[in-house]
């Protein structure tokens, strides 16, 4: 993981939480909320954070990019040579 990379946390009660990582301590992840993240980047300071276990911090999957998908519509028309 990276420094401002997101990641989503497993809170108390089992809900989810999208945070910032700050850093990598071990076995521990210390993240922060989007809003801490920039405010610190704005304020040029190190951001406030809180340490979650490495088995609680989630890295969400990158956004699937559809390629080759053909509408019905789309494959209608001649063939070359026709």
């Amino acid at each position: 993981m990276t420094k401002g990379q997101v990641v989503t946390v497993l809170l108390y009660g089992g809900s989810t939480a999208e945070r910032r990582v700050i850093a990598e301590k071990g076995d521990v992840v210390v993240v922060c909320a989007e809003e801490e993240f920039r405010a610190a980047e704005r304020e040029c300071r190190e951001p406030s954070g809180v340490g979650f276990p490495r088995q609680d911090v989630l890295i969400p999957d990158p956004p699937r990019k559809e390629v080759g998908r053909i509408r019905g519509d789309q494959h209608r028309g001649s063939l070359a040579g026709d």
